[in-house]
């Protein structure tokens, strides 16, 4: 039986849509999952269900946003589009950096301002920052996850 992490040999092309829509769908779905389930570690001010799911939904598009920029940037000279078939790690820590970068910056900016959100007192930050280390965790967790089923959508059997 074939090692579901392993791609067969006649499946090294990709096939269907480009890599950059599969990651947007997956990381749109499994972010908005993870942003419900970190909302204790952010000052909600007792939002209603509804109101909570609209600005989890809307942030989970822009977590999409991150991954598909940093997809993207990650493809700048590769040489090889797209390199989410052979998954080299070179790449695939570009792709981390840039994301982390980005969510660092993001964080940065919003935490506290007028139009971004606070922590909760439980979020716990990292070490000599002002970052929380939720959304850090979220990077590489939700990213990670989106690039492999875009990557198993995409070179799946014929």
């Amino acid at each position: 039986m074939q090692d579901q992490d392993q791609i067969s040999e006649e499946s090294r092309e990709w096939r269907g849509a480009h890599p950059a829509l599969w990651i947007a769908i997956f990381g749109i779905l499994i972010a908005f999952a993870w942003e419900m389930l970190q909302l204790p570690f952010y000052q909600s001010g007792g939002l209603s269900p509804a109101e909570a799911a609209r600005r989890c939904g809307l942030a989970s598009f822009g977590d999409a946003g991150i991954m598909v920029a940093a997809y993207l940037g990650a493809s700048v000279g590769s040489g090889k589009t797209p390199w989410l078939v052979d998954w080299p790690i070179s790449r695939f820590v570009v792709f981390l950096g840039i994301g982390l970068a980005i969510t660092a910056m993001v964080e940065v900016l919003a935490v506290g301002a007028d139009w971004g959100w606070s922590y909760s007192a439980i979020m716990p930050l990292v070490p000599g920052t002002k970052i929380g280390l939720i959304p850090i965790a979220m990077w590489v967790a939700v990213p990670t996850a989106s690039l492999w089923l875009a990557r198993r959508l995409g070179t799946g059997p014929r």
